[in-house]
């Protein structure tokens, strides 16, 4: 069967990775970038989606990996290059500004401007700003200052994430969650469902292979909230 999952390659065999593992992946390679490295089991790992590679930092051990079947990153990162964490989108929020805890840092938040169109469950992305503008829980955001001009080709989230990005300097303001898997609405659907239970749920009807509506693209964010960073460049 076609992989639903990231595979590592070991000893010339194709090995599925754990579930921990393929989830962080998977939001990794959904958040548009070439490359990302997280902090795992006492060890440092990055990778590289362009060379299909993953390097253990403290070795310095290459392995080849390979991505899930037809899963396609979108065509521009959909938030600013650094650090992130993913939260699940709570109910009520669209549209507004949610306080999100700051990953390391507790009694900290961070500012978080929801995207209008997202869904309470969906799997969104934080830009994690310095901890000098991490803020109390209940204070106010800073108004974010809106960039004048989009790059072109970014989707709607990135265009989201870079409208709320946090004034740099100035504690409180709001940061732009973006929504993991949108492109997949803007460019076709060109995912598979993973079928082992991995929080993906089917949009519709099956297209193909089965394919991700990225309305429903759910990858467990909420058990990670105030614990996991992923560094996305």
């Amino acid at each position: 069967m076609p992989a639903t999952k990231f595979q590592v390659k070991l000893s010339d065999k194709w090995v599925d990775y754990s579930h921990e593992e393929d989830k962080i992946l998977k939001r990794a390679y959904m958040a548009g970038f070439p490359g990302c490295k997280f902090h795992l089991r006492g060890q440092n790992y990055q990778y590289d989606f362009k060379r299909l590679l993953q390097k253990n930092v403290n070795t310095g051990k290459d392995r080849q990996i390979r991505v899930p079947h037809k899963w396609k990153q979108p065509s521009a990162p959909i938030v600013p290059e650094g650090k992130t964490t993913v939260v699940n989108v709570p109910t009520g929020s669209p549209g507004s500004v949610i306080q999100v805890p700051y990953p390391g840092a507790p009694g900290k938040f961070i500012n978080v401007n929801v995207p209008a169109k997202a869904r309470p469950g969906q799997a969104m992305l934080v830009p994690v700003p310095d901890l000098s503008q991490a803020v109390s829980a209940g204070a106010a955001p800073m108004p974010a200052a809106a960039e004048k001009e989009k790059k072109a080709g970014w989707s709607t989230g990135a265009k989201v994430a870079a409208g709320g990005a946090a004034v740099v300097g100035v504690a409180g303001a709001a940061v732009g969650g973006a929504i993991l898997g949108e492109h997949i609405a803007e460019h076709g659907l060109d995912a598979t469902v993973d079928a082992v239970g991995d929080g993906l749920a089917d949009a519709g009807e099956a297209i193909g292979d089965a394919a991700v509506d990225a309305g429903e693209f759910i990858v467990d964010g909420a058990e990670d909230i105030g614990e996991f960073i992923m560094d996305l460049f």
